[in-house]
């Protein structure tokens, strides 16, 4: 309580006292009511105070909670706004993460498909490959015959023409033998 009210409370207590020893006149009748009035008063006034200071108080505390209900609001809202991101980049790298693996799958399919082709292609090849080695085998074959049979010509050729002069020299040989005799060979 402020002092000055104190003050009255205590002069009221004093006066109360003597009032209760003898009866009050009208004055003090006046007095005691005047006293009690101002002391109502007083109390109305402190009371005034006091309610002025709780809605102060009051009204701090709601722009406080309204304070703290904003920050909380914007702490829900970066919250959810980070969610959304949050949420948006995982959707963006999941999809990535689909469309990279379907494209190694269609890749892989290629791939395959191209292995396929050259094995298929190899295989041709290495089959045109061994028919033509065989053709290759078979033409070397024959012409080592030829060859063969060349030489076999070559060396009866040889042989022809030394028969032939063999024979040439044999029949010189007889025709001198039958002309020494005096035969003429023409003759025989």
């Amino acid at each position: 309580m402020p002092p000055k009210v104190k003050e009255k409370i205590k002069k009221k207590k004093k006066k109360t006292k003597k009032q209760k020893d003898g009866t009050g006149s009208v004055e003090e009748q006046y007095w005691k009511a005047t006293l009690e009035v101002d002391v109502l008063q007083d109390h109305l006034s402190l009371q005034r105070q006091v309610t002025r200071q709780a809605q102060e108080r009051k009204d701090e505390l709601r722009g406080k909670l309204l304070e703290l209900q904003e920050d909380l609001q914007e702490e829900r809202d970066e919250k959810q706004a980070i969610y959304s991101e949050m949420t948006r980049q995982h959707q963006d790298l999941e999809h990535q993460s689909s469309a990279r693996v379907q494209a190694l799958e269609d890749e892989i399919t290629e791939l395959k498909l191209q292995l396929s082709k050259s094995q298929h292609a190899l295989q041709m090849l290495t089959e045109e490959s061994q028919r033509i080695a065989k053709e290759k085998e078979a033409e070397i074959t024959e012409l080592k015959k030829e060859s063969c049979l060349d030489q076999i010509l070559s060396k009866l050729s040889v042989a022809e023409q030394q028969w032939t002069n063999e024979a040439q020299a044999i029949h010189q040989q007889h025709k001198q033998m039958l002309q020494d005799c005096g035969l003429n060979p023409l003759d025989i």
